[in-house]
């Protein structure tokens, strides 16, 4: 039997009632990119074959392409600003065609397609049937360059003219170091993530410590030198601590186990065992980075819930989870993945 949940949004019971009606007749559909191929390595700026297997998808009108960093937030991205190709069954080959890898490009990207089908079925649930892949993206250029998109040296509390008292910043608290590369085609690409070819060494550990996608932790007082790689160039960052050195650990965030469910359930999201050291109480930020893009309710609670979507195969759909203390420090992130079968 079809169960429906009432909530407050409407477009939710619109996405059951549309799971309802069709029955999950779909099983045997597929909905597969076939090129690019996973893990492949492409050419920021070039153009490059797309190609669709629909298998038993009926009534597919257009199949749309995005384009998304390795960990991009899908929350806080407009879709249409993503949006790389549309393609209909008039393209070659139909429902795919060349697709232009974006210019700024660099490290591992997310090839996102997503269906688009005819009749009066809600769009909300069909929007789920999709397949993506992750592929790297290398520059056609050489590096000249790298640079801190920050002040130098990089100053944090007192040190940076703050008053004690009015600082943002504490111990625990992260940074995301902005490194770019300025590369000889004229173009600037962000290096910070790992995918990219960076890598970090902090000369000191306990003023300042990083993370292998650059993501500071400010750990003590004092001066550190950061030094960053990539390439065959190498800069240096020089970053200074003078905040509150009250001891304060960071919280440690924990999304809970994977999860498989079916379409049209309502799921929740389970981030009540996440927990702070000194036992205070915590701010929560989910993020979806895997799927189509879903309805997130409540986003910056402990147990979020979207209405597991319609979807043609079991697809997976992954969510980032990061805890904040009170005094601002913050976890590293964490990840869930969310099966959904048809």
């Amino acid at each position: 039997m079809c169960q429906i949940w009432f909530f407050s949004k409407r477009v939710v019971f619109s996405t059951v009632l549309a799971i309802c009606i069709m029955g999950f007749t779909q099983e045997s559909w597929a909905f597969s990119i076939r090129e690019p191929q996973p893990a492949s390595i492409h050419r920021a700026g070039d153009r490059i074959p797309v190609e669709m297997e629909l298998g038993d998808l009926p009534g597919v009108t257009k199949v749309n392409y995005y384009w998304y960093g390795e960990e991009e937030d899908m929350l806080k991205a407009l879709v249409e600003e993503k949006l790389a190709l549309v393609s209909t069954v008039k393209h070659t080959p139909p429902f795919g065609g060349n697709l232009l890898v974006p210019e700024e490009a660099i490290g591992t990207y997310r090839l996102l397609a997503v269906a688009e089908q005819g009749g009066r079925q809600s769009k909300v649930a069909l929007e789920a049937i999709f397949d993506e892949v992750l592929i790297q993206i290398e520059p056609n250029a050489e590096l000249l360059d790298i640079e801190f998109q920050t002040n130098k040296p990089l100053r944090f509390g007192r040190a940076g003219g703050v008053r004690v008292y009015d600082q943002l910043d504490a111990l625990g608290t992260t940074f995301e170091l902005p490194v770019s590369g300025f590369f000889s085609d004229g173009i600037t690409r962000a290096l910070r993530r790992h995918s990219t070819g960076t890598t970090y060494v902090s000369d000191d550990e306990s003023v300042v410590s990083i993370s292998q996608d650059g993501v500071l932790r400010l750990t003590g007082n004092g001066t550190s030198v950061l030094t960053v790689k990539n390439r065959d160039k190498i800069a240096t960052l020089e970053i200074i601590v003078e905040v509150n050195d009250t001891s304060n650990q960071p919280p440690v965030a924990d999304a809970g186990n994977s999860q498989s469910v079916s379409a049209g359930e309502r799921v929740t999201l389970r981030g009540l065992k996440s927990y702070d050291p000194e036992g205070g109480s915590l701010q929560y930020r989910w993020s979806q980075i895997r799927g189509s893009k879903v309805p997130l309710l409540d986003p910056y609670s402990a147990q979020p819930k979207f209405l597991a979507p319609l979807v043609a195969e079991s697809r997976s759909f992954r969510f980032k989870l990061r805890a904040t203390d009170t005094q601002g420090a913050d976890s590293l992130p964490v990840y869930v993945d969310v099966i959904v079968s048809p």
